[in-house]
C-alpha cells in the first residue's frame, strides 16, 4: 500500500513538472543570449505581421512564405551586442530539417554558404559576412565579420548555443527591463554601446563622472502615420545614486511650445528640440562628457557658455548633414536676456591666433579660424540664430521650402524633450542598412521623445 501511495505522488509530481520542463526547452533560445550583452532589442514578429509588415519580415528573411523556413515567429527575435562589439542574433527554431531545407535553398541563390556541421551544431555563413548556428530549438547570427574572423565566430556561437540556464541573459535586470516593454520593437542599451554623438541628448543629467555601462537606455518602437516611426523612451540605472538624478534632471526640460519645430527642413540630417532655462540646462551639459569637450572647443572664441545662459524658451538645434565640424549646426534659441552681445567686443580681441570675429549685421557677427566657419546672431524680437554660413543662420528663424511633415511637428508639441532623425541620411547600403531598410519599410523619419 505504501509503494502503491509513492508511486501515486511521483506520479503527480511527474505531471507537475511536464509544463514547466516544456516551459524551458521554450525558452532555450534565450539561454544563448550572453549573459553580459550591452544591449539587447526584441522584435516581436506577430506584431509586425498584425500591423501589415509581413511583407518586410518576408523581405528581410527572404521568405516566400512566413511559416516555411523553420524559425518560430510566435517567439519573438532577439538582436544583442557583445561586450566585444559584435552584433548578434537569437532565434527560435520550430524545426531544425525545415531550417536546414531552407538554408540549402538559399545557398543555391548565393545567398548563403550550403549547411555543414560543426561540434553537434549546423553552421552557413551568409552573404560572406553573418555566421549562423543553429540546432533543433535555437539559432544565432554574428556579424558583420571577415572570413578571417568568421571561425572565432563560429566558436563564439558554438559557446552561445551551449549554454545552460541561468548562463544566458534570463533573469537578469537588461531583461527585465525589456520583458516590461510592450511594443513591436523594443530596446535596452547601456550608453557605451551607442555612438558617442548619437547618444550624447539622452545622457544629459548624468553625474559627472558616471561611467557610460551605468547609464541605460530604454526604448519602446511603433510606427506611426505618414512615414514616421516614433520611439519612446527613458534614460535610468540601475544604480540608485546616478537614476536619481538622471530623474531630478528631468525636471529642467518643459514642455516644447512649438515655436521652431516648422523650421526643420525636412532634409537635415538630425533635429533635437527641447525648451529650457538656460542657467539651469549649462550645468546639466557641464557634467556631460560629449557636450562638455563641445563648448570647451567654442569657448575658445565665442562664450557659449553665456549665449546658453541666456536662453529661456523652446530651443532647435538642427544639423544638415554628417558630423563634419564641431560649429557646423544651425540653432536658434527664444532668449531671455541678449546682455552677452556686450560681451563682443572682448570676444574680439582674446579669438585665438589665425581667428577673428567680424560684424555682420546688426547684432550678428562672423567667426573665421580653424577652417571654421560661424555665424551668430540676435533678432530683434529676442532670438539667437547661428549656422556655418549665413543663409543657414538666417535659415533658422523661418519655415523653409518642406519642412518637417506637420504630423511629426504636432507630435514634437507639448514633450520635453525630441530628436528627429533622417533615415535616408543614416541608413547606408551596407549589411547592416540592408538589414534595416526592410524593418523600417516605408518610413522617412524617426522620432525620439524623450518620456
Amino acid at each position: 500500500m505504501k509503494k502503491i501511495v509513492i508511486e501515486s505522488i511521483m506520479a503527480c509530481v511527474a505531471l507537475m513538472l511536464v509544463p514547466l520542463l516544456t516551459s524551458c526547452s521554450e525558452e532555450d533560445y534565450l539561454d544563448a543570449i550572453p549573459r553580459n550583452s550591452t544591449a539587447l532589442v526584441a522584435i516581436d514578429a506577430q506584431k509586425l505581421i498584425k500591423d501589415n509588415n509581413e511583407e518586410s519580415v518576408k523581405s528581410l528573411l527572404r521568405l516566400g512564405d512566413i511559416d516555411d523556413c523553420g524559425i518560430d515567429f510566435s517567439a519573438k527575435l532577439y538582436f544583442f551586442e557583445t561586450v566585444e562589439g559584435n552584433i548578434g542574433m537569437s532565434a527560435k527554431v520550430s524545426s531544425g530539417h525545415e531550417l536546414t531545407a531552407w538554408f540549402d535553398k538559399m545557398s543555391h541563390d548565393g545567398y548563403c554558404k550550403a549547411v555543414s556541421e560543426y561540434k553537434d551544431y549546423r553552421f552557413t555563413v551568409i552573404k560572406d559576412s553573418w555566421v549562423v548556428g543553429f540546432s533543433d530549438e535555437a539559432l544565432v547570427a554574428l556579424g558583420p565579420s571577415l572570413p578571417s574572423q568568421q571561425a572565432e565566430a563560429r566558436q563564439n556561437i558554438v559557446k552561445y548555443l551551449s549554454q545552460e540556464a541561468g548562463d544566458g541573459i534570463k533573469d537578469t535586470p537588461m531583461f527585465d527591463k525589456l520583458d516590461s516593454i510592450k511594443a513591436p520593437i523594443a530596446l535596452v542599451a547601456q550608453a557605451r554601446a551607442l555612438p558617442d554623438k548619437f547618444v550624447a541628448p539622452f545622457t544629459i543629467g548624468a553625474p559627472k563622472g558616471a561611467d557610460a555601462s551605468q547609464i541605460m537606455i530604454a526604448a519602446e518602437f511603433n510606427s506611426g502615420n505618414d512615414g514616421c516611426f516614433i520611439i519612446r523612451g527613458e534614460t535610468f540605472s540601475l544604480n540608485k545614486e546616478i537614476d536619481k538624478e538622471l530623474k531630478s534632471s528631468k525636471n529642467v526640460f518643459r514642455p516644447i511650445k512649438g515655436k521652431y519645430v516648422a523650421n526643420m527642413p525636412s532634409s537635415s540630417m538630425l533635429g533635437v528640440f527641447m525648451n529650457v532655462d538656460g542657467s539651469r540646462f549649462i550645468k546639466l551639459l557641464h557634467s556631460n562628457k560629449t557636450f562638455q569637450a563641445l563648448l570647451a572647443g567654442m569657448n575658445t572664441a565665442i562664450d557659449m557658455d553665456n549665449i546658453i545662459k541666456s536662453i529661456d524658451g523652446d530651443v532647435a538645434i538642427i544639423l544638415p548633414d554628417a558630423l563634419s565640424s564641431k560649429l557646423g549646426m544651425q540653432m536658434c534659441a527664444q532668449l531671455g536676456s541678449k546682455d552677452f552681445l556686450d560681451d563682443v567686443g572682448y570676444w574680439k580681441q582674446s579669438c585665438p591666433a589665425g581667428s577673428k570675429i567680424t560684424d555682420w549685421g546688426d547684432n550678428s557677427y562672423c567667426y573665421t579660424g580653424a577652417g571654421l566657419t560661424y555665424y551668430f546672431g540676435v533678432s530683434k524680437d529676442m532670438q539667437f540664430y547661428s549656422g556655418s554660413t549665413d543663409v543657414l543662420a538666417k535659415s533658422t528663424l523661418s519655415m523653409p521650402g518642406e519642412p518637417l511633415p506637420v504630423n511629426v511637428q504636432k507630435l514634437i508639441k507639448g514633450q520635453r524633450m525630441a530628436m528627429v532623425l533622417n533615415i535616408s541620411t543614416l541608413v547606408g547600403n551596407d549589411s547592416l542598412g540592408n538589414l534595416v531598410k526592410p524593418l523600417l519599410g516605408g518610413t522617412k523619419t524617426i522620432l525620439y521623445i524623450m518620456k
